[in-house]
């Protein structure tokens, strides 16, 4: 019985993985943030349909490999997409060998389950609930693809700034741990989130306690800031908006806000992007708005430590900021994007965002 219940996961696990075009018994599957149907020349076609071949062998033997409790746990993963919180699948920090390359087995797992065009050279950020983050020098290591979320954007240069000395330019309290103590006994909050549906603002500031925070509209289990949750207690006019209503339900599982010690971190846990602008995403001489694009299942620094002292230490102001300025906000919008290169130019003309507002203890 326990080894067929462990073979049975191993075939659900199976047949949930993602399909690549090298199989065509099975149809076709795209991942999150992939290019479903990437064309390959026809003189690496057998060697890629081989590549491919290699990595459902070896991850075929590597489910085999693993214990029911962790097969369970991944199945649980993979089959509701993290819409129901996961537990880390630990496993021994061993390189697997793919041809001529190494390939970590969490590589593996999210190749097979999240995207199937996932290169070699991606860097893997763990989340800031798993057990693998920022643990680099651990015997183990978690293999859930669900904990796993792909850096946007090539890598960045090394910043024409270094971190100012003066403590007095800090805007945030970085070596503090988050939810520290007040005077009076409560535990401070890092941040404070508003919800916008176009110039309305709906319910009150949620403040953040926690090193993460989760905002969703519709989540089977979880705990965070529930959009929908403010309709119940709040009537306005943008109620029903077609526009509003129709951003609304690509929410879904929304996005995670999480304080790291280099800075602030989103992931976009939703089946559509979000755009983000912030002042240290700005270039130093940018003269238009920067707003960045999130695709579903990457991660991006939406303010940084080092850059906001930086630039406090130089009374930086970003050339296309005109009247009041906030260093310490940032903005997140629901599907749809604004600014330069957007029919919409202001955030207020997007049907649903976030207003982040950071805790530096002004």
């Amino acid at each position: 019985m326990f080894k067929s219940k462990r073979s049975g996961l191993v075939r659900r696990l199976w047949r949930s993985r993602l399909v690549t075009e090298s199989d065509g018994r099975d149809g076709c599957r795209g991942g999150e943030g992939g290019r479903n149907g990437c064309h390959v020349r026809p003189g690496c076609a057998s060697r890629h349909a081989g590549l491919e071949d290699e990595l459902a062998s070896i991850a075929h033997a590597f489910l085999k490999r693993l214990k029911e409790r962790s097969l369970d746990a991944l199945a649980n993963a993979v089959e509701t997409k993290e819409g129901i919180p996961s537990e880390c699948v630990m496993v021994p920090r061993t390189e697997l060998q793919l041809g001529a390359h190494h390939i970590s087995p969490q590589f593996l797992l999210c190749k097979l389950y999240r995207w199937s065009d996932l290169p070699l050279s991606a860097h893997l950020k763990a989340l800031c609930h798993c057990q693998s983050f920022d643990a680099l020098d651990s015997a183990k290591v978690c293999s859930n693809p669900y904990h796993y979320s792909r850096i946007c954007g090539p890598e960045s240069p090394p910043p024409p700034y270094s971190l100012s000395h003066s403590e007095e330019h800090k805007p945030l309290d970085t070596g503090t741990s988050l939810g520290s103590s007040t005077s009076d006994g409560h535990r401070s909050h890092w941040c404070s989130v508003a919800y916008w549906e176009q110039r309305t603002r709906v319910g009150r500031l949620y403040p953040a306690h926690e090193p993460s925070l989760s905002i969703f509209y519709d989540l089977p289990q979880g705990t965070g800031l529930c959009l929908s949750q403010l309709h119940t207690n709040s009537y306005h006019r943008n109620s029903h908006s077609s526009s509003v209503q129709q951003i609304r339900r690509k929410i879904g599982f929304g996005i995670v806000l999480s304080r790291e010690p280099d800075g602030v971190w989103v992931y976009n846990r939703s089946q559509h992007p979000v755009f983000v602008h912030s002042p240290t995403l700005d270039p130093p001489t940018a003269r238009g708005l920067s707003v960045k694009r999130v695709m579903p299942g990457f991660s991006l620094k939406v303010f940084d430590f080092e850059r906001s002292s930086w630039m406090a230490g130089h009374g930086m102001k970003p050339e296309s900021q005109e009247g009041p300025w906030d260093p310490h906000s940032v903005r997140i919008s629901f599907a749809k994007g604004w600014g330069p290169c957007y029919s919409r130019q202001f955030i207020t003309s997007c049907p649903c965002w976030l207003e982040v507002l950071l805790n530096n203890h002004r």
